[in-house]
């Protein structure tokens, strides 16, 4: 465990604490003050008194929630302070807006990655290498199964995938936010010729993302009242939600797939009930983790957010740096 003096970020049932600056990163329940990564809803909660963000983080959480929310933005690399500790946001490659957060104080510096990927999107800024004395990584792909292809192969799976069946619908389920306008920049760039529909939830991040200069492939609007059996020959991006959808389970000559990370294990794939799985994510792989590890010299190291434990014995043989665990009763 490390020392008291310098525990600066902790965790509790609410999530990472900055216990000197009393501000939470991400927090699970309601706080007074809150930092947030990124304006996917499993990183936000409703209730807080203050957040703070980038700019382009607000703007798709005042497009998810409402306009009411009280949020401060600060641009990337701009540094603010609260209680003497000065904080930044960092681009994390995860998705539009999606930052790392850096804390300095007394010399030493912190960095929470947040959600975070190292392969090129132009959807939103690149992963910035930014050099920490602790580190606080996300792990959701923490093993050495995970690695990507890059993203342009799956375009054009997915565009064969298409094509190779006319005589059908085709359905791939996304993420409404990052995932969807991801694919569909890449899908652009395969030159892929056929009609896209999209879910009102993607249609309108879509344009959200149009509205903070980000080019994104026109698509039409998919209606469930719409008779799918008519787009014969197209692409329907839908939220994974709506996977069990009766108006699917009734629909003929349709086949579906989905977009994420978890399609690399082949039991999922059979589990999943999919056609077809695209093994693509918006989140480090076992390289990507490694790799910003090293490039941040931290010479200490958490994990938050995933399966750690093959990263945790791997460091621990091959790299001189120390892994640390949050005490669970703080």
């Amino acid at each position: 465990m490390i020392k008291e003096n310098t525990d600066l970020i902790k965790y509790s049932n609410k999530g990472l604490y900055c216990e000197i600056a009393d501000i939470w990163i991400d927090p699970h329940k309601p706080v007074k003050k809150a930092l947030i990564t990124h304006a996917h809803m499993d990183h936000f909660t409703l209730g807080c008194e203050e957040y703070i963000s980038t700019y382009e983080t607000s703007i798709i959480l005042k497009e998810r929630i409402g306009s009411e929310i009280n949020i401060k933005t600060f641009d990337y690399g701009k540094e603010f302070k609260i209680n003497g500790i000065n904080i930044s946001f960092h681009p994390s490659g995860h998705i539009l807006g999606s930052s790392q957060i850096k804390f300095k104080f007394a010399g030493e510096a912190w960095l929470i990655t947040g959600d975070f990927k190292r392969q090129k999107d132009d959807t939103c800024r690149e992963f910035e290498k930014v050099k920490t004395d602790y580190l606080i990584s996300e792990s959701t792909f923490g093993l050495p199964i995970f690695k990507w292809k890059e993203p342009q192969e799956i375009a054009v799976d997915i565009s064969k995938w298409v094509n190779s069946t006319p005589d059908k619908t085709s359905i791939l389920f996304c993420y409404s936010l990052g995932k969807a306008q991801r694919l569909l920049n890449e899908i652009n760039k395969a030159n892929f010729k056929n009609n896209i529909y999209t879910h009102s939830s993607i249609y309108k991040m879509n344009n959200c993302y149009r509205k903070l200069g980000i080019n994104i492939v026109s698509t039409k609007k998919f209606d469930k009242t719409q008779n799918i059996e008519e787009l014969k020959g197209s692409l329907i991006l839908l939220p994974p939600g709506l996977n069990k959808g009766s108006y699917l389970k009734n629909s003929k000559d349709i086949q579906t797939s989905f977009a994420s990370g978890w399609m690399t294990i082949r039991a999922l794939r059979k589990r999943s009930g999919y056609d077809k799985g695209f093994a693509i994510s918006d989140h480090a792989d076992w390289g990507g983790i490694l790799k910003t590890i090293k490039e941040s010299e931290a010479k200490n190291v958490f994990f938050h957010h995933g399966d750690s434990e093959a990263l945790n014995r791997y460091i621990n043989e091959k790299e001189s740096i120390n892994v640390l665990h949050f005490d669970s009763k703080k």
